[in-house]
């Protein structure tokens, strides 16, 4: 995101440019983060650091981070890699960008570990031990019948990110097989399933053959930084794989998930928390990003008040980014989809470019309030086409009882943001503000009585 303006906006094309719903990063978290940990009730960000800070050397932490897609982990996990760096090499994975997100597995996971560990030494001109290389090439050589030759014609440009970087090494035969496995396997080629198959059938060997080629590269890079503590690997993004692919990766193969002897943080579905077999079991406990508490929580009261904290921490998160008396035509219509935000920090920033095109398109100076509306209209619009109708039912129980049911449609209503989760004394449920304008919901209130 470095071309966003480094001034607040005060026109509507710069205000629409310093609302990309990417996440920041680089000198953009100086520009524009905010501390939204105090509006959330939360201090997930906090304790993991503190757990990071704890953790002797060759301690391994394995860490949930979780929240709703779209909440701003991505943001805070980057801020977690920026502040970390003096303490840990830390290496951060857009696991989506890096394999096939829809069909992930386990095994996968262990090969990017291995490919990127590899990678990131031999950019710092760090040899890993040659034994270890050449076991690891062998017996990967033998699995997947593959050579020196039938790599190098075939490897994607895909793979290619982690062959180049500066290094007075050359390119070891395991770097380019990995990027090829890799590659096939988020290209969904025929051999996949193969290529997962022999990983499974001798996970024992993949798993010492990794974790012996982590703790060669975390000796390497305490010798050439004493003040290191070990590897810290960030699968971001991991969190929008589809129910059944979490279902498998984090109950079935929980344990594997774990044995990878370097500190690793998951992201992970926030409906995987509400599932009855109990992630907990697995992991302990869960960090949790919550909305952004705009309510004053009542369990018995249907239509909440408003929490004046909650609404001026999104207003602040807005104003680092624009001057909001030069954007708006008024407080009200700035606070009008502050509101209808739920709190969800992307739905925001998506209405803001919405209202932004919409007032220019109009030909208005600052967005007006048939501006901000239409925005609004536009996000219920969208969950009005994929909600499926037989959710609406549970939307509405969760709207009485401020609690998402722990079934298979709860957790869909959780993965899809039409239901959000807040903190505060108690962890509470609430449909998100523009659902609870669709006519749908409404039937489905009034079906099940008033209070």
């Amino acid at each position: 995101m470095s071309f966003l303006p480094s001034q607040p906006a005060t026109d509507l094309r710069t205000a629409y440019r310093v609302c990309d719903v990417k996440p920041l990063e680089g000198d953009d978290l100086d520009r524009y983060y905010s501390q939204l940990g105090e509006a959330r009730k939360s201090e997930a960000m906090t304790n993991i650091s503190t757990m990071l800070d704890l953790q002797e050397e060759q301690e391994f932490s394995t860490i949930l981070f979780t929240g709703h897609r779209g909440c701003g982990k991505s943001t805070e996990l980057r801020l977690l890699e920026r502040n970390w760096r003096s303490q840990y090499h830390v290496i951060y994975l857009e696991t989506d960008e890096v394999t096939d997100i829809n069909d992930v597995e386990y095994t996968d996971l262990y090969l990017l570990v291995a490919q990127y560990v590899e990678y990131e030494l031999r950019k710092l001109g760090i040899q890993l031990d040659r034994g270890i290389l050449k076991d690891f090439e062998d017996w990967f050589a033998d699995i997947t019948e593959e050579t020196e030759q039938t790599v190098e014609s075939s490897i994607s440009l895909e793979g290619e990110v982690t062959l180049g970087g500066e290094s007075p090494f050359p390119i070891p035969f395991l770097a380019k097989l990995l990027a090829k496995l890799t590659s096939q396997i988020k290209g969904g080629a025929k051999d996949k399933k193969v290529i997962r198959n022999t990983l499974e059938k001798d996970f024992s060997r993949l798993k010492a053959t990794i974790n012996l080629l982590l703790d060669d590269a975390t000796k390497k890079l305490k010798k050439k930084r004493p003040d290191c503590k070990g590897l810290l690997l960030i699968f971001d993004n991991l969190d929008r794989c589809p129910p059944q692919v979490a279902k498998r990766l984090f109950f079935d193969y929980a344990s594997q998930l774990q044995e990878l002897r370097a500190t690793v943080v998951y992201t992970v579905p926030i409906s995987v928390l509400y599932s009855p077999l109990g992630i907990g079991k697995n992991f302990g406990q869960s960090s949790i990003v919550p909305m952004v508490n705009i309510y004053e929580f009542e369990r018995d009261r249907d239509e909440l008040a408003l929490n004046d904290k909650g609404l001026q921490a999104l207003v602040q998160l807005l104003q680092r980014r624009m001057q909001t008396d030069k954007i708006f035509a008024s407080e009200t219509v700035l606070l009008d989809v502050v509101r209808a935000s739920g709190g969800h920090v992307r739905h925001l920033m998506q209405m803001m470019r919405e209202a932004c095109i919409t007032a220019i398109g109009r030909g208005h100076k600052a967005i007006e309030s048939d501006d901000a509306a239409y925005a609004i209209k536009q996000l219920q619009f969208s969950f009005e086409r994929e909600i499926p109708d037989i959710h609406y039912a549970a939307i509405a129980n969760t709207y009485r009882s401020k609690r998402a049911a722990n079934d298979e449609t709860g957790q869909q209503t959780l993965f899809n943001t039409s239901v959000l989760e807040y903190n505060g004394k108690q962890r509470w449920n609430y449909p998100h503000p523009t659902v609870m304008q669709i006519d749908a919901f409404q039937r489905a209130v009034n079906a099940i009585g008033q209070h």
